[in-house]
């Protein structure tokens, strides 16, 4: 199994752990979350193990075929509880992914997407219906794999508009040789 260490890096860490606290500060509970670029399955993992956040099933989705087996694994105390967590290998543009009454008692209710800037085409941003609750995260860092660019928290609530904000915020990472940005908005589509 090789696993992109990046995944553990402060940035993704401290990103995650961000999202964990705003969104325990509002009281959401959650039937089903799906995770849209869910890489190694890490927000999953924070949410189910901190234990503040109430939901009941969390699936991850992401194109790389490499994750579903490394989400699986490092949620694997939940996947054996009935699916509590599962990752598939899904492209999160597809339609489907947004048929949010699929299964009739998992209806799908929080869509939270960490990796907005990784996405080149917003059709997953599209497909989600007017009324669901989302948490976006993307970032203004240069990188040859990120397609959508933004500066500033304006710029990113323009690519991604909600009709409601819970949350709006940005968390600023600063490294010896190097910094970015992250944004987050927590809201209504």
């Amino acid at each position: 199994m090789n696993i992109n260490t990046d995944a553990f890096s402060n940035g993704q860490i401290d990103s995650k752990i961000w999202l964990c606290e705003e969104l325990e500060q509002l009281g959401w509970t959650s039937n089903l979350t799906r995770i849209f670029g869910g890489w190694y399955g890490i927000t999953a993992f924070l949410l189910l193990s901190r234990g503040r956040f109430q939901v009941n099933r969390i699936y991850s989705y992401d194109v790389d075929p490499s994750c579903q087996a490394i989400a699986d694994m490092i949620n694997n105390n939940w996947v054996i509880k009935e699916w509590q967590f599962k990752a598939w290998t899904e492209d999160c543009n597809q339609a489907w992914l947004c048929n949010f009454s699929q299964y009739d008692s998992n209806t799908v209710d929080l869509i939270i997407n960490t990796s907005t800037e990784h996405f080149d085409t917003k059709q997953w941003f599209l497909n989600i219906p007017k009324g669901m609750r989302v948490i976006l995260q993307g970032n203004n860092m240069p990188h040859s794999d990120h397609f959508v660019k933004t500066e500033t928290i304006d710029e990113f609530k323009d690519q991604y508009p909600l009709s409601t904000y819970c949350y709006q915020g940005i968390k600023t990472f600063e490294y010896p040789d190097w910094s970015f940005t992250r944004f987050m908005t927590i809201g209504y589509k």
